[in-house]
């Protein structure tokens, strides 16, 4: 009897002790700031409202421009796809908000993906033609590790460096709660 209850105990704790261990690296990773030289920056989409980028999404592209400022990278790459209904994809508003003040040319989207990777797997077809391996990805703080890990998973050399997203205790909390479950779907299926 108190070997069954031993295992049961283990069974429960095991995966509350994985659970936490997830949202902790999450946590972490939250915190980076990186800027080595890279080929690329990546800004991960978010909404946009008829082409024009939501508070979310410009604090990421103005995040990415602030990088290719200080010489991180020569290039910036929007990602995102569209809903349906959507007149411009997240990728062609990012590429067009960033283009009014950088050369069309260090600025390019990658116009395809409705999830976090999706819009990777779109982008290694563009990676592989330009010869992209050194990437810095820009997100929200809480989304980095997983987009980091995907990207990872993909080939890259992943390099992370949050935006500066304001929100509420409440809205962190449930944030890192629903990253913690995605990231562990997605070490479980591969899929995300």
């Amino acid at each position: 009897m108190r070997l069954l209850i031993k295992v049961v105990l283990a069974l429960i704790l095991l995966p509350v002790l994985y659970l936490a261990w997830t949202a902790a690296q999450i946590w972490q990773t939250s915190k980076l700031d990186e800027r080595p030289k890279s080929d690329a920056i990546i800004v991960m989409g978010a909404a946009q409202y008829d082409g024009r980028p939501s508070a979310v999404f410009q604090s990421r592209l103005d995040h990415a421009r602030t990088l290719y400022d200080s010489g991180v990278a020569p290039l910036i790459v929007v990602l995102g796809g569209k809903r349906e209904g959507d007149r411009f994809t997240e990728a062609q508003a990012g590429a067009a908000y960033l283009e009014k003040e950088l050369p069309v040319e260090d600025v390019t989207g990658v116009k395809a993906g409705n999830t976090t990777l999706d819009s990777l797997k779109v982008f290694t077809g563009l990676a592989q033609d330009r010869e992209i391996q050194k990437i810095v990805i820009v997100s929200d703080p809480l989304h980095l590790a997983r987009s980091k890990e995907m990207a990872g998973d993909l080939g890259f050399d992943v390099s992370v460096s949050a935006s500066k997203t304001p929100s509420s205790e409440e809205a962190e909390r449930n944030s890192l709660i629903r990253e913690t479950f995605v990231l562990t779907y997605y070490r479980i299926f591969r899929d995300g």
